[in-house]
């Protein structure tokens, strides 16, 4: 959704830059949330959420672009980490952004959602395809370089484990994530069609396995759960592919696919498919995934949602994500309804 801006734009020049340009957005939320367990028991809550991001983007007299954003409703930043915030440069070079960005792999493959929803319900469902790679197995700070020439598209990205000093747990010393990706887009009968590929090679962390966020060490959990983050650290790898389209009518959908394949241990394979359809103000959206892990059972899940836009920055929003054959321990259905207002 479009953002419009809360506050008046500043424009200011200097010696050494052509001019800059700071601007203050809004984004917030109201409604409700309800998540039902495998036993039945639904647990019903509101909801509300604020946040105020400022960006700023500017130009050298050489030609040379730059900026950055900050998400103000970010709190209880680990030392090191990026704090909600992106900077870049770009030029006939590329574009090189830092911070809290997308990895090489997540740039490339692309997701099986869309729209909005106030719980990400119809996204957080346990077999969601969200081909992020590993991105976030460390402090999520994460500097990538992107170059585009014609219909195609590169990157390359980099995230440190531990901010250069890698914590040693169980035995096992956290690599750091690297990741490339490739993009290819193009039209055919009137159809644009984005072809993606992406691979990276780092440390996975089962975040299912312990709560509480990127810990001192940089790996996720909390300074009191050493034995849960030993037993979470595998180093290896990822490689995914996707095929977006949009179609004439409203119509648009993906189909992916990506395999993980730790160090130690069986692989794991996921696909997902997701269609979007839009008509007026209203947009209609469904996602599927499948996991598979050897020697255990396939694991399927789905997510829907509705948006309705309402006009000046105001969206009805209703999400839904169903965790379907209860095969993984704490399988649930969750799902929200409220508005969502864009300033």
């Amino acid at each position: 959704m479009k953002k419009v801006l809360l506050a008046t734009t500043m424009l200011a020049g200097t010696a050494g830059f052509a001019a800059a340009e700071v601007a203050v957005t809004g984004y917030a939320e109201m409604g409700i949330l309800a998540t039902e367990n495998a036993a039945g028991k639904t647990t019903t809550q509101f909801h509300q959420d604020v946040e105020v991001t400022f960006t700023m983007s500017g130009e050298t007299d050489g030609g040379l672009s730059f900026g950055a954003a900050i998400d103000l409703d970010e709190t209880n930043v680990a030392a090191g980490d990026d704090s909600g915030t992106t900077v870049f440069v770009s030029g006939a070079f590329g574009r090189i952004t830092m911070g809290d960005t997308d990895g090489a792999f997540d740039w490339a493959v692309q997701d099986a959602g869309s729209l909005t929803s106030m719980g990400d319900d119809h996204t957080t469902h346990v077999a969601y395809f969200n081909a992020n790679g590993f991105d976030g197995s460390h402090d999520g700070q994460i500097v990538r370089y992107e170059y585009s020439f014609g219909d195609f598209g590169v990157a390359l990205s980099y995230e440190q484990a531990n901010n250069g000093n890698a914590a040693v747990l169980g035995g096992v010393t956290a690599d750091d994530n690297v990741g490339i990706g490739a993009t290819y887009s193009a039209n055919f009968g009137g159809t644009d069609l984005r072809f993606g590929l992406g691979y990276m090679a780092g440390a996975i962390t089962n975040r299912a396995a312990h709560a509480g966020g990127p810990g001192p060490d940089g790996i996720n959990g909390t300074a009191d759960d050493v034995a849960a983050q030993a037993a979470a650290i595998s180093n290896g790898d990822v490689v995914g592919a996707s095929v977006g389209a949009t179609f004439a009518g409203g119509f648009s959908g993906m189909i992916g696919y990506s395999k993980t394949s730790p160090d130690v241990g069986a692989d794991t394979k996921r696909t997902g498919l997701g269609l979007t359809y839009t008509t007026g103000a209203l947009s209609m959206t469904a996602n599927y995934g499948e996991s598979k892990t050897a020697a255990l059972p396939k694991v399927k899940s789905y997510g829907l949602a509705v948006n309705y836009d309402l006009g000046g920055g105001a969206v009805v929003m209703a999400g839904y994500g169903n965790d379907v054959d209860g095969v993984t321990p704490g399988a649930q259905q969750q799902y929200s309804i409220g508005l969502g207002l864009s300033f």
